[in-house]
C-alpha cells in the first residue's frame, strides 16, 4: 500500500540511526509499487520521514526525515538536492567545462539510489530500476536546469539490466552526442553516453588513475581489463611501455582513439586483445617482467557470460599477475565488490606464489563521492598499491 506506514520500534531505530536505503524485510515486506510515496510514521503515529518505495530493490529510499521539513518530493526538493551537490563540487574545483565528476551520489548527497554524472555538457542519470524512471525523470530535470546543462540521458539500473544487454534509456533536453570528448584534468578522454549503463570512464577511479603516474615513470606497465584505456593512457602520458590488455577487441579501439586524443601514438604501445587469464599464462611461460601491473576485473562481463566470483578468483588472478612483477616492481590492484577485504585477497594470492608486499597506497573513492557514515558499504571501491619483493 501507499501512503502512511507505521514503523515497528525497530524500524524507527535504523531509520534514526541514519540508514536511507531501508530493506523491505523490516517493513514486513513490499509495501507498494515502485516510485510511490510513502509517509513514514513512528510507532506512535508521529511524523518519521518521508520514503519512497523501490520494490526492484527490496528497499524503500528515505529521502528526508521529518526534521527536515520536507512532506513531499517536488521539482523543488529536487532542485534544492542538485544546488547543494553542485556546491561542493564547485568547492573541489571539479565543475569546470568540459569535466568529467560525479554530482550525485545517492544517499550522501540526498537522493538515496540515484546517481548522477557530468560529462561537458551533458549528464549520465541512473535510477536504481526501471519502475524509479518517472522519478528520475523528473531529478534530470533539476540537473539540467542547476547545472545548466544542454540534456541528459537517463539510464535504469535494474537488476540483471547490463547483464542481459537490456538498459533502459530515456533523454532530456539535447540528445547526448555518439561520441563526446570530455577533460580530466586536462587530459582528454572519450564517452559514449548513450553506450549502455558504461560510458567508458568511471569516474570513481579519478584519483587513482591519474595518481598512478607518479609510480611508473619511464617504466614497463601491464594493464590488464584495461577496458578503454584510461589507466594505460596516464601511465603513457607518464612515459611508461604500456601493455594493454582487454578480451574486446572494439573496446581497445576506443582506447587506442584515447591514445590519440590524449597525442600519444598507440603504435608505440602494445595492445591485445585476449582473455586476462590466457594472456597471463602465456606472459608466464615466456618468463617476461613488467616494472608494474594493473589488475582491474569487472564484476561481471557479458563478453565472458559469467560471474567474476571475487572471493574465489581473485586470489589466483593476483597470483598469477606477481609472477609478472620485476622484482621491487608494483602490483596495482582494483575492486568494487563490497563487504570483502581486497588486502585480504591480495594476502592469499601473494602467499601462493611466496611474494612479499609492502602497501605503498590504499585508497577508495574520491571526495565527488560521498557516503553516509551510517552506511559504509556504500563505499564499494578498494585499491591497493603493492611493491612486490
Amino acid at each position: 500500500m501507499s501512503g502512511e506506514v507505521r514503523l515497528s520500534p525497530e524500524a524507527t531505530a535504523v531509520i534514526d540511526g541514519g540508514i536511507r536505503d531501508v530493506p523491505d524485510a523490516l517493513l514486513g515486506g513490499p509495501r507498494s509499487e515502485a516510485g510511490s510515496l510513502l509517509r513514514l510514521a513512528r510507532p506512535e503515529g508521529a511524523p518519521l520521514a518521508i520514503a519512497v518505495s523501490d520494490p526492484g530493490n527490496a528497499c524503500i529510499r528515505v529521502m528526508a526525515t521529518a526534521d527536515e521539513g520536507a512532506s513531499d518530493v517536488t521539482p523543488e526538493f529536487w532542485r534544492t538536492r542538485v544546488a547543494r551537490a553542485l556546491g561542493l563540487r564547485r568547492a573541489l574545483g571539479l565543475a569546470t567545462p568540459d569535466s568529467a565528476f560525479r554530482l550525485l551520489h545517492g544517499a550522501g548527497d540526498g537522493t538515496p539510489g540515484f546517481l548522477a554524472d557530468v560529462f561537458g555538457d551533458w549528464a549520465v542519470l541512473y535510477a536504481p530500476s526501471d519502475g524509479l524512471m518517472a522519478m528520475g525523470r523528473e531529478l534530470a530535470e533539476a540537473v539540467c536546469a542547476e547545472a545548466r546543462l544542454r540534456g541528459a540521458v537517463l539510464k535504469a539500473r535494474g537488476r540483471g539490466a547490463a547483464r542481459a544487454g537490456r538498459v533502459q534509456q530515456a533523454w532530456l533536453g539535447e540528445r547526448t552526442p555518439e561520441r563526446l570528448t570530455v577533460r580530466e584534468r586536462g587530459v582528454p578522454f572519450e564517452v559514449h553516453l548513450d553506450a549502455g549503463i558504461n560510458v567508458g570512464l568511471f569516474t570513481d577511479m579519478r584519483e587513482h588513475r591519474h595518481g598512478l603516474a607518479r609510480w611508473v615513470r619511464g617504466g614497463s606497465v601491464l594493464n590488464l581489463f584495461a577496458y578503454t584505456g584510461s589507466l594505460s593512457v596516464i601511465a603513457a602520458r607518464a612515459g611508461a611501455q604500456v601493455t594493454s590488455v582487454d578480451l574486446s577487441a572494439g573496446v581497445l579501439d576506443w582506447a587506442r582513439d584515447n591514445f590519440r586524443h590524449a597525442g600519444l601514438d598507440p603504435d608505440r604501445h602494445v595492445f591485445v586483445a585476449e582473455d586476462a587469464g590466457r594472456y597471463l599464462n602465456q606472459a608466464i611461460g615466456e618468463g617476461r617482467q613488467f616494472d608494474a601491473v594493473l589488475v582491474d576485473p569487472p564484476s561481471f562481463s557479458a563478453a565472458r557470460d559469467a560471474e567474476f566470483a571475487v572471493e574465489r578468483d581473485y586470489p589466483g588472478l593476483v597470483a598469477r599477475a606477481a609472477r609478472l612483477v620485476a622484482p621491487g616492481g608494483l602490483l596495482w590492484l582494483a575492486s568494487n565488490t563490497r563487504g570483502v577485504s581486497l588486502a585480504g585477497l591480495a594476502r592469499d594470492g601473494l602467499r601462493r606464489v611466496r611474494r612479499e608486499a609492502g602497501v605503498i597506497e590504499s585508497g577508495g573513492l574520491p571526495p565527488d563521492h560521498p557516503t553516509l557514515l551510517a552506511q559504509p558499504e556504500d563505499r564499494y571501491l578498494q585499491v591497493e598499491l603493492l611493491r612486490l619483493g
